[in-house]
């Protein structure tokens, strides 16, 4: 089985001029967990997760909350409206695996389980073609036959 034959070619992704904001909407509005950041000529050249967005959008608190009793988020809101416009390149991860779409199916499970990730991009010629989750890959072995 080859990463091709389960890949979702209408993932979303951001451009590299995107910013924290619109990571917060597709995340969103696709229920993704992750977005893959491509350059100008289709390339991937990050990727950010949901909880990469919240770090960078509520650092403030997460220091805060390790005291007891833990804050209210409310009050740091304006550090977050703040940082929403900031370039998604200053928060997301620079040069995150990327797979070939002729990988196995195994090899993105076990890329994604090294680099503790559930969605990965496929590309295909040397650019973004869509993106793995780890449930896919679930998907794929549990609908492999099993030898006699």
């Amino acid at each position: 089985m080859r990463v091709l034959e389960f890949v979702d070619t209408h993932a979303p992704y951001l451009s590299e001029t995107a910013t924290l904001q619109d990571a917060v909407d597709k995340l969103d509005l696709y229920k993704a967990t992750a977005l893959p950041v491509l350059n100008e000529d289709g390339v991937v050249i990050g990727l950010v997760t949901e909880r990469q967005v919240f770090n960078a959008l509520f650092a403030e608190w997460q220091v805060a909350a390790r005291q007891v009793p833990i804050p209210h988020l409310a009050p740091f809101r304006s550090y977050a409206h703040a940082r929403k416009d900031s370039l998604i390149t200053e928060w997301m991860m620079h040069d995150p695996p990327v797979l070939s779409e002729q990988a196995p199916v195994e090899e993105a499970v076990v890329t994604m389980l090294q680099h503790e990730l559930d969605t990965l991009p496929v590309q295909g010629e040397g650019k973004f073609i869509g993106t793995i989750r780890l449930i896919d890959c679930c998907q794929a072995i549990l609908e492999t036959n099993l030898p006699d």
